[in-house]
C-alpha cells in the first residue's frame, strides 16, 4: 500500500484533499466503512480498512496532469435584457430563466434562446434572492435579506402564492433535485456573517407536498456542516453539491454531501490559489462537476470524490466577471457575465469537452 499522496498539478501546484476528522490539508488516507479521507495522524484513531488515496486517484481515472481544457468552442452569444446576471437556469426548448440582482431592482426573465437573439417571454420585478424550477416548469423562489420575511412562493400562470414558511428561520439557496424534492438552505435570522458557534446553518429536504423530510446540519462527528449555502445541485444519485460562503466577500467552497449528513468531500481550490469564490455549480450527465470561480475567473471540473481533473481561465475567452452557470438538456454550458460599462449582460454557450458530458 502507497504511503504518499498522488499529487494533481496545475503546473507544480498540488491540489490538497482535507481530512475529515481534523481539516487539515494532508490527507493521504481513506476508510472505505465511512467513506472519508483523513490524514496519517487521524488514521491511526480510526477503525476499517483504509485505502491510499493514491489507489483512489487511480480509481477516478484522475491523471498526475490536471487538463486545462473544460470548454473547447463558444457556440453562440446572447445580450440580455439586463445589466448583471446573478443565477442562470435552463429549462426545455432553449427556455432561459435569468435573476438581475442590483441595489435598484431585481428582475426575473424568462426568454426563449433563438439564433441571434433572446426572445423576452415574462418579466416579474421582485426581491428574489434565489429560484429555481419545479417538475412543471414553475418558478419556486424566496427573498433577499433585506426583506423582513423570506418564505418560498411559486410563480404559476403568472399567479403567486406562498408554499412554505421558515420562520423563525430564513431560506437561503433553493434547488428542485430529479425526483422533484424541494432542497433549501436555511439560517437565522440576523447578519449573516460571522458564523457563531450557536449560529444555525442547515440544508433542509422537502417533499413535493412541501412536508420536511430530512434536515442536515451536523457531520457525523456532530460538527457544523455549512456556513452559508449560496448555491445548491445534485447528482443523479441525490448527493448534495452545496456552494458554501465563509464570508461576507462570498470566498468559500464546494463541499458534497449525502443525504445522510456524511461529508464526502470539501474543496477550497488548488494549493496554488490563495481563495476560491465558488459564485455557481452545475452537474454534467456524467456527474461530473462544474464550479465557477469568479475570483479567479475560472471553471474548476471535479470528479464525484473531490478529484481535480480540469481547469480553465475564461479569459481564453475574453470572459470576465462570470457570476452565473448552468447546463442545458443539449450539454451546452451557458454562462452569465456582466455588462461591460453600460452595456447590458450576456449568456455565452459553450460546449464542454467530450470527456464530461
Amino acid at each position: 500500500m502507497a504511503n504518499s499522496t498522488k499529487s494533481v498539478s496545475i503546473g507544480k501546484a498540488q491540489v490538497p484533499v482535507s481530512c475529515h476528522f481534523c481539516g487539515g490539508l494532508r490527507a493521504k488516507w481513506k476508510c472505505e466503512e465511512c467513506d472519508v479521507f483523513m490524514c496519517s495522524s487521524c488514521k491511526e484513531k480510526i477503525h476499517g480498512k483504509l485505502i491510499s488515496i493514491d489507489d483512489i486517484s487511480r480509481d477516478s481515472h484522475a491523471s498526475d496532469e490536471v487538463e486545462s481544457e473544460v470548454v473547447t468552442v463558444i457556440f453562440n452569444s446572447y445580450t440580455t435584457s439586463v445589466p448583471n446576471i446573478s443565477v442562470l437556469l435552463c429549462s426545455h426548448d432553449d427556455i432561459v430563466y435569468i435573476l438581475h440582482q442590483s441595489r435598484q431592482e431585481t428582475v426575473l426573465v424568462k426568454g426563449k434562446l433563438l439564433k441571434a437573439s433572446i426572445r423576452i417571454l415574462e418579466t416579474h420585478t421582485l426581491p428574489i434572492f434565489d429560484f429555481t424550477l419545479n417538475r412543471n416548469d414553475d418558478v419556486l423562489f424566496t427573498n433577499l435579506s433585506h426583506e423582513d420575511e423570506s418564505p418560498v412562493r411559486l410563480i404559476s400562470s403568472n399567479k403567486i402564492k406562498t408554499v412554505l414558511d421558515p420562520k423563525p428561520m430564513r431560506f437561503l439557496a433553493l434547488h428542485v433535485n430529479r425526483d422533484d424534492e424541494l432542497i433549501c438552505g436555511l439560517r437565522e435570522q440576523g447578519p449573516p456573517f460571522p458564523v457563531h458557534d450557536f449560529s444555525v446553518r442547515q440544508i433542509v429536504i422537502f417533499g413535493s407536498d412541501y412536508r420536511r423530510k430530512i434536515t442536515l446540519e451536523h457531520d457525523t462527528k456532530g460538527r457544523k456542516l455549512f456556513s452559508y449555502p449560496a448555491c445548491i445541485r445534485t447528482d443523479s444519485k441525490n448527493v448534495i453539491y452545496v456552494v458554501d460562503s465563509e464570508n461576507a466577500t462570498s470566498t468559500g467552497k464546494l463541499l458534497a454531501v449525502d443525504r445522510t449528513g456524511r461529508l464526502k468531500f470539501s474543496y477550497s481550490g488548488p494549493s496554488s490559489f490563495e481563495q476560491i469564490r465558488p459564485t455557481a455549480a452545475a452537474v454534467t450527465p456524467k456527474d461530473t462537476i462544474i464550479l465557477l470561480d469568479y475570483r479567479n475567473s475560472a471553471l474548476h471540473v471535479l470528479s464525484q470524490k473531490g478529484i481535480l481533473l480540469a481547469f480553465q481561465f475564461l479569459n481564453d475567452f475574453s470572459i470576465e466577471t462570470s457570476d452565473a452557470m448552468c447546463i442545458d438538456n443539449e450539454g451546452f454550458l451557458l454562462i452569465g457575465c456582466r455588462g461591460k460599462g453600460d452595456e447590458n449582460g450576456k449568456i455565452h454557450v459553450m460546449k464542454i469537452a467530450d470527456r464530461f458530458i
